[in-house]
């Protein structure tokens, strides 16, 4: 189905508050990930060789524009990449930060859209190879244990971290369509690596 305008835009206003938490991530990652290196048993599926030549926000864009997903697909996808981070002490750098947003998008699609375009074509929009789409979905999905499903208290946390980031950043959000219902989960989940609005990490 096709969105609407007001959805478009605020898809496309989630978008940019999300590069925004993600770029600050791996700045604020970068002297660990140097530090790190040369540890052969950092280097994951995600890693690429040299950063990417397109920006965070460029490319979250890219995948808005063409993947036609919903809003709550970008919500979903940091709080995915928050459960990599926090399960595995995963370090997000400008290295991994795309293939591992490209991949959180894909599986929140799949787990909450009721239309979503198939592997082949999420590595096309996300530019790799339809084999090393299929063998990141797995790894993500291992590494966070197959967790896809949030409470709708979790969800919310995270959308009003997005909503207050946005206020920081001056960027105008609509509000948020309330149409989020997942499946039940049984555990909350504890956000200890997204950086809250007033500088603290989020509890």
């Amino acid at each position: 189905m096709e969105a609407t305008p007001e959805q478009t835009a605020e898809g496309q206003a989630v978008v940019r508050v999300l590069a925004v938490v993600l770029e600050r991530l791996v700045a604020a990652n970068e002297q660990v990930a140097l530090s790190r290196s040369a540890d052969p048993s950092q280097i994951t599926k995600f890693h690429a060789l040299k950063a990417p030549g397109i920006s965070v926000l460029a490319y979250l864009e890219r995948i808005h524009k063409y993947a036609s997903c919903s809003t709550e697909c970008f919500v979903l996808a940091l709080i995915y990449i928050d459960r990599l981070i926090q399960k595995n002490n995963f370090l997000l750098t400008e290295l991994n930060v795309h293939r591992v947003v490209i991949t959180a998008v894909l599986l929140a699609a799949k787990f909450f859209d009721d239309a979503y375009y198939n592997n082949a074509y999420y590595a096309k929009v996300g530019g790799v190879m339809v084999q090393e789409m299929n063998s990141l979905e797995v790894e993500f999905l291992f590494r966070i244990n197959f967790n896809l499903h949030a409470i709708p208290e979790v969800y919310s946390k995270y959308q009003r971290e997005l909503l207050c980031h946005a206020a920081s950043e001056q960027v105008n959000v609509p509000e948020f369509r309330t149409s989020f219902n997942p499946a039940n989960e049984t555990s909350m989940l504890r956000s200890t690596r997204v950086v809250s609005c007033d500088g603290a990490e989020s509890d």
